[in-house]
């Protein structure tokens, strides 16, 4: 996933013009290989001996294959409720550019045979800069019983020049005591985890103009911008669909049209426009141009316009997403 952030018209830019997009860490946390230097911090449970914590590598899931696992088991004795926290931390990375940027993880919550027990994962995505010893959380939420694969974006500032590391800490717990004749594990997956920062240029760019409830709204959009699109893209004959989102940050619904893009300035797909509420996502499906899906054979990734209209405030963002096939 491709951004790049400048906020223009009646504010000053934020970085230069013309500086690339980057993504963080190396490997752009897929894990379709493997782990990518992510550790495991920290793992316990507060049921001694009757309930462990672990996490790793899970080669078998993940969207697609390959993610990150923080996992509770729990033995056949247990009578009361439980909570595990396990903390996986990213290799520490050094950013370019500065300025703004959006952290995204996708998430799946496996419950197992522990369903009685109402289990119940609560997870975070912070963002530590080694170099200032600031640490800010992008990303937070939490899913009660079983899930499938879903994601999440949050906004991020960096300094250029600084050092971070990126740390998702997983807490599972359960809502109802233990019987003592259940056993078994409960499974927390992280994939396609990473930061992208950009700055203008040729891969892509965010605008702000408007002024809403004055230039802090205007600049808000600006930055959230980026997490107004979701990926991966999914291409289907010649359908592609996307999901557009409304971060609860803006304060307000999000009018967002989008179009999909061979290049800055070949449009890959019709444009399509969409009312998002506060805080909601809903899945867009763009129709291709005739002559785009050959262009696409060998395309790991698109790029996408976004164009963010929220009160009297509007803004543009160029994002490149992961393109799946079905």
């Amino acid at each position: 996933m491709l951004v790049a952030v400048a906020v223009t018209a009646v504010f000053a830019q934020i970085a230069p013009a013309g500086a690339a997009t980057s993504v963080y860490p190396d490997g752009g946390g897929e894990f379709n290989g493997g782990a990518e230097g992510w550790q495991v911090t920290a793992a316990s449970c507060n049921v001694p001996v009757l309930c462990s914590a672990s996490g790793g590598y899970e080669a078998g899931d993940g969207k697609p294959a390959g993610s990150l696992a923080a996992d509770t088991d729990i033995a056949l004795n247990l009578v009361s409720a439980f909570q595990s926290t396990v903390t996986l931390q990213s290799p520490d990375f050094k950013v370019g550019d500065g300025g703004a940027g959006s952290l995204h993880l996708d998430r799946r919550f496996v419950s197992g045979s522990l369903v009685d027990l109402a289990p119940q994962l609560d997870y975070s995505v912070q963002l530590v800069d080694r170099t200032s010893g600031k640490v800010s959380t992008s990303i937070a939420g939490s899913v009660s019983g079983g899930s499938g694969w879903s994601g999440d974006d949050g906004a991020a500032t960096v300094a250029a020049g600084h050092t971070y590391a990126i740390v998702i800490t997983a807490r599972t717990s359960s809502t109802v005591a233990g019987t003592g004749l259940l056993s078994g594990a409960t499974s927390a997956r992280f994939d396609n985890v990473a930061l992208t920062v950009g700055s203008g240029g040729a891969n892509g760019g965010v605008g702000a103009n408007g002024a809403g409830s004055g230039g802090s709204f205007a600049a808000r959009v600006a930055e959230l911008a980026p997490a107004t699109l979701a990926g991966p893209a999914r291409l289907k004959g010649q359908r592609l669909s996307v999901k557009a989102r409304c971060p609860a940050k803006i304060g307000r619904a999000c009018r967002t049209p989008v179009l999909g893009l061979l290049s800055r300035r070949k449009p890959a797909t019709a444009p399509r426009r969409v009312k998002v509420a506060m805080g909601k996502t809903k899945r867009l499906v763009l129709k291709l141009k005739p002559r785009a899906k050959g262009k696409l054979v060998a395309r790991k990734r698109l790029l996408f316009k976004v164009k963010v209209h929220a009160g009297n405030a509007d803004a543009t963002a160029f994002k490149r997403l992961r393109l799946l096939r079905r």
